[in-house]
């Protein structure tokens, strides 16, 4: 997955966006939880699975929450 800091390509108003093994963010939206959501994004691509849009956009949010509970719990 190529990471890219280019605000322009994002659009819409959001901070991050991923198509085709890229990752495009802007400033704001280069923080943990989101390329870890993007990071998500990118293995659903690589491995081919096929799942609806939205449940792909809650499991990433669930993935990026997880990852950083078990990551920093103390």
């Amino acid at each position: 997955m190529r990471i890219i800091l280019e605000g322009r390509k994002v659009g819409n108003g959001d901070v991050a966006v991923y198509f085709q093994n890229r990752a495009w963010f802007t400033k704001r939206g280069l923080n943990r939880r989101i390329v870890l959501h993007e990071l998500y994004h990118h293995l659903i691509y690589v491995n081919g699975t096929d799942m609806p849009q939205r449940m792909e956009e809650k499991s990433a949010d669930g993935y990026a929450r997880d990852f950083l509970n078990q990551c920093f719990a103390f």
